[in-house]
């Protein structure tokens, strides 16, 4: 994803892994959004990165929310693809993997849960998710991060060492 900037020179983006790239115009609201998600923004967004309790660490797949706001661009991106925005009416529940959370609507509450035996294999790796409650948006993105890890580390190819005897 490119941008001309000042003076014509280039700004390029790059998100760690492959998908999407969303752009959000913010007009004053506010959003929680996957730290591995956040991509830039504009001047006038303002980025909450402080510790806000155990209630935005949802644990094992590192996923940390940022509480982001203000009036100007926020540009998120996913690993796969953004499905975005889902509406959830008022009292309306979704359980989704930590894993495929992108961003909410900071008005939805969210309880984390633990998924336990055979159920983690269905979820996530973790067994961890969470219970997001309207009314509210919600973007989620279509693979985990590791999940795409799982599939990646073992088909790299493993290097050989050779060990010289000194003759």
């Amino acid at each position: 994803m490119g941008f001309l900037g000042p003076n014509g020179a280039l700004i390029a983006l790059a998100p760690p892994l492959p998908g999407d790239n969303s752009i959000i115009e913010m007009k004053g609201e506010t959003l929680m959004v996957q730290s591995g998600s956040y991509l830039v923004s504009s001047k006038g967004i303002e980025v909450n990165t402080k510790w806000s309790g155990a209630k935005t660490f949802f644990g094992g797949e590192g996923l940390i929310m940022l509480k982001v706001s203000g009036t100007g661009t926020l540009i998120v991106s996913s690993n796969g693809a953004i499905h975005h925005p889902m509406e959830l009416e008022k009292d309306q529940k979704i359980v989704v993997d930590t894993g495929h959370l992108v961003t909410f609507e900071e008005q939805i509450d969210f309880k984390v849960k633990k998924v336990a035996g055979w159920k983690s294999t269905l979820f996530s790796g973790e067994g961890l998710v969470v219970e997001l409650t309207g009314p509210g948006h919600v973007s989620l993105q279509s693979r985990s991060q590791d999940s795409f890890l799982l599939w990646l580390i073992p088909r790299i190819p493993k290097q050989t060492t050779y060990v010289s005897s000194g003759d």
